[in-house]
């Protein structure tokens, strides 16, 4: 194992340790083992590919309290953090990746021993080899070394006296965003089995319906919901040499609950990214108000208290240079930090290319 390997594994091992030791509820430990391929959901992305690749993983995690309605619903979900790394089966051009990504489960159908959930993960990563114009131009997924890591997988989990067995199809993605090109991101599908093992007495399990510890004052959803936001962020698109340009976004919705668990929405964007007047040469000298987009979207949500896990299908109706796509996905998370503010991170996409971050704040209202 080279150096940077070793330092990988021993961040790793101290992002989990602190946890385990100063825990006042019951965590588990785990570690999972992930086979899969280097995804070519681009064509230039085939000279990548060059083989089947593994994956190890290490987790920590614990149940929720179960003191909210959102735990009762779910069957109390659990969170943690994880740490990843593999090479992709491409030493040559991508190296290693690793990921350090905090995570929550939420069980979406569960039983006495066993569930069914969705991990979804988020976090910083690391690509040893990026894209070099002089040494290394086959890597042309990954301008950065530094990355944000992004995990989804749907998982079966089996109890079994203090410990855990979880298969699962995990999606593990590195992108930066575009905040630097290239950034076609890198998009690693795998099957994974693990175990791991409760470290207290055992799991806290659901917390029946009217039982005490239940904080019936906590945040719940309103039937109905309306919100602007005002996001910005930073993207270059083009060659890896045209520069990084701003990006606004403003974005209204209406929302509807549905249960405790889900929501739908739909709504209306406006984007001004400056990163237009790079793909169209007659857009070269138009002033900044020319670099106007306008899509209509519609999606849904996972609930969690006052926050929510988002995902968001767009089509643009105004463009004034074709983009990547004529389609644009958003998927982000949302927190009601009053009875109006909101804030939110997302990532719109153009479909498993990254198209730039949204960092903004919002006001809604029912």
């Amino acid at each position: 194992m080279d150096r940077a390997r070793r330092i990988a594994c021993i961040v790793g091992f101290a992002a989990l340790l602190p946890g385990v030791l100063y825990a006042q509820q019951p965590w588990s430990i785990g570690a999972r083992a992930h086979y899969g391929y280097l995804w070519p959901h681009h064509s230039d992305m085939l000279i990548l590919v060059e083989g089947h690749a593994g994956a190890a993983e290490l987790f920590m995690e614990r149940e929720v309290k179960g003191d909210r309605p959102w735990h009762r619903a779910y069957g109390n979900p659990r969170y943690g953090v994880a740490v990843i790394f593999t090479r992709l089966a491409n030493p040559d051009h991508i190296g290693w990746c690793a990921g350090l990504m905090p995570y929550l489960t939420l069980p979406l159908l569960h039983g006495d021993h066993c569930s069914f959930g969705l991990r979804t993960a988020w976090g910083v990563g690391y690509v040893a080899k990026r894209f070099d114009r002089h040494d290394n131009t086959r890597q042309i997924a990954i301008g950065s070394r530094i990355n944000t890591a992004i995990q989804l997988m749907p998982e079966v989990r089996y109890h079994i006296a203090g410990a855990d067995v979880h298969a699962g199809i995990a999606l593990d993605h590195w992108s930066n965003g575009s905040f630097k090109q290239p950034n076609l991101g890198l998009n690693f599908v795998s099957l994974s089995l693990g175990a791991s093992i409760a470290l207290g007495k055992g799991r806290v399990g659901p917390v029946p319906e009217g039982a005490r510890g239940i904080d019936s004052t906590s945040f719940e959803r309103p039937e109905r919901e309306f919100l602007v936001v005002c996001s910005g962020g930073i993207s270059e698109d083009g060659r890896p040499i045209n520069g990084q340009r701003s990006v606004f976004v403003l974005s209204g919705e209406a929302g509807w609950r549905k249960g405790r668990k889900g929501s739908l929405a739909c709504g209306v964007d406006i984007f001004n990214k400056g990163d237009l007047a790079t793909t169209d040469d007659a857009l070269n000298d138009a002033p900044r108000v020319a670099l106007t987009q306008v899509g209509v979207q519609g999606g849904g949500s996972l609930l969690a208290g006052r926050g929510e896990l988002l995902f968001r299908m767009g089509v643009y109706v105004i463009t004034p240079a074709p983009d990547d796509a004529p389609v644009y996905q958003r998927f982000g998370v949302r927190y009601r930090c009053g009875k109006h503010l909101l804030a939110g991170v997302s990532l719109k996409t153009h479909f498993a290319a990254a198209d730039h971050w949204e960092f903004g704040i919002g006001y809604r209202w029912d």
